[in-house]
């Protein structure tokens, strides 16, 4: 233990030796970095050069600092309203004045005038032309009254009354800019003297002569002073405004800072000249009569064709009106190209070709060509018209369109409704056929003599299947009834199916009964048969006593159950449904 002491007290000696100054510094940094205190007084020392080299290298401080100002201004105004107002009072009161002054002088000068010119021949010409191109009069008076000449621009150093820059317009007689400036500011120290005057209250306007003027546009540093003849527009006066407001925005360190060198103002040469504003009143020269015949010759030619321009352009629009309203024709295009009318469009076969709607005067005034293409117009007064062309109904059938659907109402036979329903949904326009509203006499016959069938009774002797007396006339009005329906439902295309009921009374057993119904019921089946009725639509049934035809109470009501009855079934083509 005694031997390693020393070796670790060495070591020790030896890291003080190589690291005592670098463990110092590493001290001194983590204390500067743990003490809040120490950072800020560093920063603050830091932070005016790290914001002045920020604004040199460009605009993203005062975009970041904004909000905060903004919002600081918000809380502040929200807080304590009276400190801004009093804060921005002495500058917002006399800036207020100083506009509402210029505004009132600028009225009365226009005010002026107006009244000067109001009941000369000048003021009346200048009225019409009010009329005619919708302004006021005071401003037509204004523009043909400005006439003004700016002869030169003095920009002064408001301070030491050194001239900084000057500008002359090259009709001006050159006066010498420093005396300018010397008068200018004797001028205004002897209105401070003579009148009781704020600070804020300078001179604006020198009146020189009767048609000279001097207008004096003063900023912070510097005095803009304007030399021109005539009446200027109070317009002119606000474009120095600017002027001067530009000049301090540019250079308003350098003005502050001016020590006789006026070389860095030289850059506001051009705009100074650009501020040499004139009008010069042109006067009309007379017109020889010779002048004034050729005018009213080229006046009336021109009006001549003019007007014979106008009514062709009149007739042409008139007849373009026309026939756009008519059904049936689409105009695509309708130009003019040299002498001749151009249309060209969509006609339906059916509609009025548009060349046959011209009248006499459009025929002589309009040279027309047309190209026309063939389509189907949809609109039901054609949709119909075509369906009549081609499924030709008969005078008694009335066809109507709505909707897609095509109807036929009236009366017609079965060939026709075959027709009908087969053709009318081909035809352009047409979706479905509606044939419910039809009536087919055929149809209406069939039904006749099938309700008459159903209605008829063919009697038997008891216990025998052969006829009592007197009814081979009801035998024969049954076959001429069937016969009949046999040809009506092959041309009503109304499949029927006929069923002969054969029916006993109910004396003797039920089994015997039925066996003599169904003989009842072949022995008038085979007279059809025999006859020449077509067996397929005809079936036979006995019932027996299951479907007595009447209640029997006496004798005599059992003779009426010892007979033969008709059952008709057939499907209506024009409704849909059997009977």
């Amino acid at each position: 233990m005694t031997s390693k002491a020393p070796d670790i007290q060495m070591l020790e000696n030896l890291k003080d030796l190589l690291l005592k100054t670098e463990q110092n510094q590493i001290q001194s940094i983590e204390k500067r970095l743990d003490d809040p205190m120490v950072r800020a007084i560093e920063i603050s020392d830091a932070l005016p050069d790290a914001i002045s080299l920020s604004i040199r290298q460009g605009d993203k401080l005062p975009r970041v600092i904004q909000p905060v100002i903004d919002d600081s201004i918000k809380v502040s105004v929200q807080n304590n309203p009276k400190a801004i107002a009093d804060a921005i009072f002495p500058a917002l009161g006399p800036a207020i004045r100083k506009a509402i002054t210029s505004t009132i002088m600028g009225m009365i000068q226009s005010l002026n005038q107006v009244l000067n010119h109001s009941f000369s021949f000048n003021g009346l010409k200048w009225r019409f032309e009010a009329l005619k191109t919708g302004k006021s009069f005071a401003e037509v008076v204004l523009l043909n009254t400005l006439v003004f000449q700016v002869e030169q621009i003095v920009l002064i150093h408001k301070k030491t009354g050194l001239v900084l820059e000057h500008v002359v317009t090259k009709d001006a007689i050159i006066q010498d800019p420093d005396l300018v400036s010397g008068m200018l500011s004797a001028i205004q120290d002897f209105v401070n003297d003579s009148f009781t005057t704020s600070t804020d209250e300078d001179l604006e306007t020198l009146r020189i002569g009767s048609d000279r003027t001097v207008w004096i546009e003063k900023g912070e540093h510097a005095i803009l002073a304007t030399v021109l003849r005539g009446t200027p527009p109070l317009e002119l006066r606000v474009q120095y405004q600017e002027l001067i407001e530009h000049i301090h925005l540019k250079s308003g360190a350098a003005l502050e800072q001016f020590d006789g060198d006026s070389s860095p103002f030289a850059i506001f040469r051009e705009s100074l000249k650009d501020g040499l504003k004139s009008k010069v009143k042109i006067e009309q020269k007379k017109i020889s009569p010779l002048l004034w015949v050729f005018l009213l010759f080229i006046l009336f030619t021109s009006s001549y064709f003019g007007f014979t321009l106008y009514q062709k352009h009149k007739i042409w629009k008139g007849y373009l009106s026309r026939i756009s309203s008519e059904k049936g024709l689409i105009v695509l295009s309708a130009k003019k190209e040299n002498k001749t009318y151009h249309i060209s469009g969509l006609l339906d076969p059916l509609a009025n070709n548009p060349e046959t709607l011209l009248t006499d005067v459009e025929k002589s005034n309009l040279n027309l060509k047309f190209a026309l293409t063939p389509y189907h117009s949809l609109d039901p007064k054609f949709i119909i018209q075509r369906a009549k062309n081609r499924l030709k109904p008969p005078s008694t059938i009335t066809l109507s369109f709505t909707a897609g659907t095509i109807h036929a109402i009236g009366k017609a036979n079965q060939k026709w409704i075959k027709k009908f329903k087969d053709q009318s949904i081909m035809l352009p326009g047409i979706d479905s056929y509606n044939i419910k509203k039809i009536q087919n006499p055929n149809q209406t016959h069939l039904e006749s003599i099938l309700k008459d069938l159903r209605n008829i009774r063919i009697y038997f002797k008891n216990n025998r299947s052969s006829l009592v007396p007197d009814q081979e006339d009801v035998l024969l009005d049954v076959l001429e009834k069937i016969k009949k329906i046999q040809i009506l439902q092959s041309d009503t295309s109304s499949p029927v199916q006929i069923v002969i009921f054969g029916h006993t009374d109910s004396s003797g057993s039920e089994r015997l009964n039925l066996k003599l119904s169904r003989d009842r019921a072949e022995n008038i089946f085979n007279y059809l048969l025999v006859n020449g009725i077509n067996p397929t639509f005809i079936t036979i049934s006995g019932i027996g006593t299951q479907l007595p035809l009447t209640k029997e109470e006496t004798l005599d009501d059992k003779k009426f159950n010892r007979a033969i009855s008709f059952k008709t079934f057939y499907y209506h083509t024009t409704t849909g449904g059997s009977q």
